[in-house]
Order: structure tokens, then sequence, then C-alpha cells
């Protein structure tokens, strides 16, 4: 079976927000091993950590710049900005040019074709190879269009969280963008790590994820609890198995995992390497499908109001 690309998710190198604490040790040994493992697809944007972890992540790239994939993002800017923003990320990528430049929420009320005008003129200098969006709706895809070709997809999708599926994917397929995924495991929900009946420490901004709203919880507690069993009846780590399940949807280009550490990162690239059983694959689908049929629709993981902060 054909396997998607795996990419590394840089949101936490650095120090930011919704992470917190992150050593430059790890950010570097995290990065190094994903080169060595074969990782080519490296995912940041311009507000991670202030700029620090597109600084981590070009520096530890440059002498593999010619290997590698580097993608970034840049929310909303006003057209006469555009190319100042993206010589910045270009300096602090420590490269000529960015492979993958996303538009990373829309705004509501807002016209993105100025923008989007700017970055195709961007792109014809050879600074910018692709253009993506994440997380935005048709309608606002449909309303850029004529401004300039979108090429990349990124959105939330796991085998916890496949509301994509329903709109978003079948229109990509349709107009031939590539899709490429982030929170593939859902945040950390997707590990043998996590204990939903403890849930992540009081003050971690994961404990306003969508999983954990009141109309959902009782269904993600199921789902884990089964999604456990079956690993481990299967002798596979939760999070490997959860990664090839995403790996093997044909439509998908990338999926991106975020790693802190060097065991991290080895534990998830292992999931190139396994092989389950078709009926586990088909027991984990189908307890995926019941979930799917029962939680309540949202719009992306974070219930985020395109026009807040992240």
């Amino acid at each position: 079976m054909k396997l998607a690309k795996l990419g590394l998710g840089c949101w936490a190198f650095g120090e930011d927000w919704y992470w917190g604490a992150q050593s430059h040790s790890n950010s570097v040994k995290t990065i190094q091993a994903a080169l060595r493992g074969g990782i080519r697809h490296f995912d940041t944007a311009r507000s991670y950590s202030n700029g620090r972890s597109e600084q981590i992540t070009g520096q530890q790239l440059k002498n593999s710049r010619d290997d590698v994939t580097i993608a970034t993002k840049t929310t909303w800017l006003p057209a006469e900005s555009v190319e100042k923003y993206i010589n910045i990320s270009l300096k602090r990528l420590c490269t000529d040019r960015i492979d993958i430049l996303y538009i990373h929420w829309p705004k509501p009320g807002v016209d993105f074709r100025p923008m989007m005008e700017a970055l195709e003129k961007i792109r014809s200098s050879g600074r910018i190879k692709y253009i993506g969006v994440s997380n935005f709706s048709i309608r606002d895809m449909e309303l850029i269009q004529g401004a300039g070709n979108i090429d990349y997809y990124q959105t939330g999708y796991s085998f916890i969280w496949r509301f994509p599926e329903r709109e978003i994917i079948p229109y990509c397929i349709e107009n031939r963008i590539k899709i490429v995924s982030y929170s593939s495991l859902a945040q950390g929900i997707l590990t043998d790590n996590f204990n939903i009946s403890k849930g992540f420490p009081l003050d971690d901004p994961r404990n306003k994820l969508a999983f954990f709203y009141d109309d959902s919880r009782q269904h993600v507690e199921f789902f884990l609890d089964a999604f456990r069993r079956i690993a481990l009846s299967a002798e596979l780590k939760m999070s490997q198995l959860a990664l090839y399940w995403s790996l093997t949807r044909s439509w998908m280009d990338t999926v991106l995992v975020g790693s802190r550490n060097r065991n991290q990162i080895e534990e998830n690239m292992a999931a190139l390497n396994i092989l389950p059983d078709p009926e586990i694959i088909s027991e984990i689908t189908a307890l995926s499908d019941d979930l799917f049929s029962n939680m309540p629709i949202r719009n992306n993981i974070f219930n985020h109001d395109p026009a807040g902060r992240i």
C-alpha cells in the first residue's frame, strides 16, 4: 500500500504561548532525528513562538535545503505588507525560497484577493513555489481562486477528527488541491501517554479542544478506551496505529506530526514501517465511523472563531 508522506510539525519549537517551554536542544535533536529518519517535509509558521520556530527550523535545515520541503504560514496581510513579511520569513528560514506558503486562517469580512495577488507576484519571482490555505471554507477558497491558484490545503485531520471528509476533502480532490493534515495525533490525545480521565494539566490550553466539550467527551472516552485495547492486542503504539491509518488515506499528500524530542519523533516515524493486520484497520475504521456519526459538527478541533488568535 502506498503511504502518504510523513512531515514534522514545528509549532512547539521555541517558547510558544500554546505549548509552553521547549528547550533549544530538544528542538535541534528532533529536527536532526527527523532528517536521519527520512522526513523531508517541515512545517512552521510566522506566528509560532514569535518567529523562533521559523529560525530554529531554518537553521537546522540550511545544510539540507535542496532535499527538503519547507512550509510556513501567515495570517491575513494587507497587499502592501506581504512582500515585507515574506522576506522576514525567508531570512528567518535561512533560505531564498519558501516551498509552500499558506494563508493560515480566514478572517470574516476581509477580502483576501489583494493578498493572493501579492503572493502570486512573489511566486513569479521564485521566492514562493506553492501557495496554500489552512482552515478555509469552500466559499473562502472560491472567493480567492480568481486572484491566484491554491496548490495545498492544510486541515486538522485524524481518525478521531474526520469532519473535512464531508465537504473540504471532496472539493480539494475535485480541484486537484493537495491535502496536508495537522493535529494528526489530535495534539497528543491519540498516544499511549494520554489518559482522558486525568486529562491535561489544568493550565494546558488543550483542555479547551472540542474533544472535551460536554456533548463530545463521553463519545471520545468510549472511543479512546476501545482504541487502546485494539492497539494493545496488536502490540502496537496507539500513535503509530493512528498515524498509519491517516497515512493510508489515498487522497492524503502529507501527514504532519508534532514532536518535541528525539524519542517522540523516532516513535512516530516507526509508523512508516508497521504493517497492521487488515482486520485491525477495519476494526479501528469502524470505531472511527461510529465516533464520526455521533460527534457534533464543528469547523475545527479548536472550535475556533477565524477572527481569533490561533
